[in-house]
């Protein structure tokens, strides 16, 4: 373990320059005292790493030092090699260039460590594509980039959830890749929100650049925007009773839904619940998307609330019988 850790020292260091060792024992969650024994054991191994004491000072190595790929334990280059679905990047034009990177360390790496990197790609493969493609993403992917790359605003028209088209000028801060879907990260009207490629009509790159905002992270904005999407969505909340034993295979067939246990269900459903019997609560988009779901369960499902929603799957059921009379 301590070989690792000597390796992920000497890594931080060569990417960030001179560090504390204050912050160099966070980063690996060691102990200061730890920290300062290993710098010790790194010049003793030969290793040529600096300390500086007082104001701005800190550990160090000499920039042109480098080291080895054979430092690379068997879970680093078994998760280096895990081959990743390649479709995105190769819609960015990263694909190719990916993969001669991954060969090149390929062939730095010792002999028993490539073993290793085979061995892992054999067994794992990653794909993050959904079943449907999405060749409209693609159409403004290419313009996209290059706004992002080169932070100039756009002019553009796209199709709102409504389906108006509106027209709007964005900062374009980065693309994201969902399940095969793209979408842009962009400022406008002052937010900060997410729009799908597939929706964009036109898309005209100007000449005007932006700042991007102070302390922006991509990968700290989407998950909660894809949060605050998804409470957005699946407003219709919807009380259900389900056979125990069938309860979980049941509801993995209502497709788009939020599901919560029994303890979460509101006051005005706290009903007995009839043996061999769990009440969930669901969230769909409106009662028509409800209706058509639950319907589909037939007798294995039962709504306990809103009535609305029982009126119209009774509504439904009677519309079956005089059909089928």
């Amino acid at each position: 373990m301590r070989a690792d850790r000597l390796i992920s020292l000497i890594m931080h260091l060569q990417l960030e320059g001179r560090m504390t060792a204050k912050e160099l024992a966070r980063r690996l969650e060691v102990s200061e005292r730890t920290i300062y024994r290993d710098i010790e054991a790194l010049s003793a191994a030969g290793v040529p790493v600096y300390t500086d004491s007082g104001a701005g000072g800190g550990i160090s190595l000499p920039k042109e030092y480098r080291t080895r790929l054979d430092g690379l334990t068997t879970p680093e280059i078994h998760a280096l090699f895990v081959h990743l679905a390649g479709e995105p990047l190769r819609q960015l034009g990263i694909g190719p260039a990916l993969q001669t990177a991954l060969l090149k360390l390929l062939n730095a790496l010792p002999s028993e460590s490539r073993l290793d990197a085979e061995w892992i790609q054999n067994r794992i493969f990653l794909d993050t594509e959904s079943w449907r493609s999405h060749p409209e993403d693609e159409a403004f992917l290419t313009a996209a980039q290059q706004a992002v790359w080169e932070e100039k605003r756009v002019r553009m028209l796209y199709v709102n959830r409504s389906g108006e088209a509106v027209a709007a000028m964005i900062d374009p801060y980065g693309l994201v890749a969902k399940a095969g879907v793209w979408f842009i990260v962009a400022g406008l009207n002052g937010r900060i929100t997410a729009l799908r490629l597939s929706g964009i009509r036109s898309f005209e790159r100007t000449e005007e650049g932006f700042v991007r905002p102070d302390g922006f992270k991509l990968s700290v904005f989407w998950p909660q925007w894809v949060a605050d999407w998804e409470a957005g969505q699946f407003r219709y909340s919807v009380v259900a009773d389900f056979p125990e034993d069938r309860a979980r295979r049941l509801l993995a067939k209502v497709r788009d839904v939020r599901a919560v246990p029994q303890d979460s269900v509101s006051a005005a459903a706290q009903l007995p619940v009839r043996p061999g019997w769990q009440r969930w609560v669901l969230a769909f988009e409106n009662v028509e998307t409800a209706a058509d779901r639950m319907l589909a369960l037939g007798v294995d499902a039962e709504v306990i609330e809103p009535s609305e929603l029982r009126e119209k799957l009774r509504s439904c059921a009677g519309r079956i019988m005089r059909l089928y009379s």
